[in-house]
């Protein structure tokens, strides 16, 4: 395998798994599904409530009594559950269609809201929802397994003209090829974090093994050295100055072998334990390890999964351990780094 294409293999590995397209839509009391596939594939089933959850468990019930194997799903919106507008665009060049709908959008949800938009029949079709309502529906998606990748509304001229199980094709074409309108971040740029977080995790742990063992080649190549001398001081025994002089030499080398010993099997051990803190909602991003102390960083799900992990490194590595500081990124998850300082033990 060349360069590039172990380049390309590396990218595909830890982008999230795409398997099959699902496009799912909900008229307020039939849940519509179409997979993209080969041969077309599509069911309905009724639904019990309209909460997102319950949604989302009915959808996974359905893929999985089906044996559709996929974790990538498109869930398209009815109207009344965002704010959609339509404008005409004849004298706004395209280059301005972004900052248009952002400002918009601040100006119907919010600051804190997620926006797209799409060219229909030469008018500008935008629409917005809170950021908190996107992350509540991606959570109920998330904890049934399934990977929700686009989410959007139909223009309301194309909803008159599309059966539901057109709709649900609607959204699965938009969550198979990358296309607008999609209020869920690009495909093509989102990494799934669990891989990336066991990859961290495993190259830590390799980066351990390799030091260790380099370490305990230098030990044993120091230990024969020890013995070499040591049968050298035996032969010079008779000349009191130098065997004075190799035998300072000698405890020095000891203390050194002892020492470099010590400071592999610490480090050795800090790394494992700090593994062990590593979870499905903790997902680290660095880790720095001298002989005093370790800091490491991460990204949680929420303020209580810092504090978890917090507690757990104090369980786990040491005590004497601290949250250095923790911020909400624009994608909800918390960027946290804690510090833990060995000689307070």
């Amino acid at each position: 395998m060349d360069g590039v294409n172990f380049l390309s293999a590396a990218k595909n590995f830890f982008r999230e798994d795409t398997g099959d397209v699902v496009g799912v839509y909900f008229d307020g009391e039939t849940i519509f599904l179409a997979r993209l596939t080969d041969t077309f594939e599509a069911t309905e089933i009724a639904a019990d409530g309209e909460d997102f959850a319950h949604l989302a468990e009915k959808i996974s019930d359905v893929c999985n009594g089906r044996g559709w194997q996929t974790q990538s799903v498109g869930f398209c919106l009815r109207e009344r559950d965002a704010v959609t507008y339509r404008s005409e665009i004849s004298n706004v060049p395209e280059k301005d269609f972004p900052a248009l709908v952002e400002s918009w959008s601040r100006a119907q949800a919010g600051n804190d809201a997620v926006s797209s938009f799409a060219k229909v029949d030469g008018e500008l079709w935008m629409e917005t929802l809170p950021r908190s309502t996107v992350d509540e529906i991606c959570a109920a998606f998330r904890k049934v397994n399934l990977n929700l990748t686009a989410l959007s509304v139909m223009p309301a001229d194309l909803l008159t003209k599309k059966t539901p199980l057109e709709r649900a094709l609607f959204i699965a074409d938009v969550a198979a090829n990358k296309t607008s309108p999609n209020l869920i971040r690009q495909r093509g740029t989102s990494l799934d974090a669990k891989k990336l977080s066991a990859a961290v995790v495993v190259i830590f742990f390799v980066a351990a093994i390799v030091t260790a063992s380099m370490t305990f080649d230098d030990w044993f190549a120091a230990a024969h050295e020890l013995d070499a001398a040591n049968g050298t001081l035996t032969e010079l025994r008779d000349d009191i100055n130098l065997k004075k002089f190799f035998d300072e030499d000698v405890d020095a080398l000891r203390r050194l072998n002892n020492l470099t010993a010590d400071n592999a099997t610490t480090t050795f051990n800090v790394l494992i334990n700090f593994g062990k803190v590593a979870s499905g909602d903790v997902h680290l991003t660095s880790l720095r390890v001298d002989e005093n102390s370790a800091e490491v960083d991460g990204l949680a799900t929420n303020a209580d999964t810092v504090k978890s992990c917090l507690a757990r490194v104090k369980s786990s590595v040491t005590q004497a351990a601290r949250l250095e500081n923790s911020s909400a990124r624009d994608d909800g998850e918390i960027a946290f780094a804690i510090r833990a300082d060995f000689i307070n033990d």
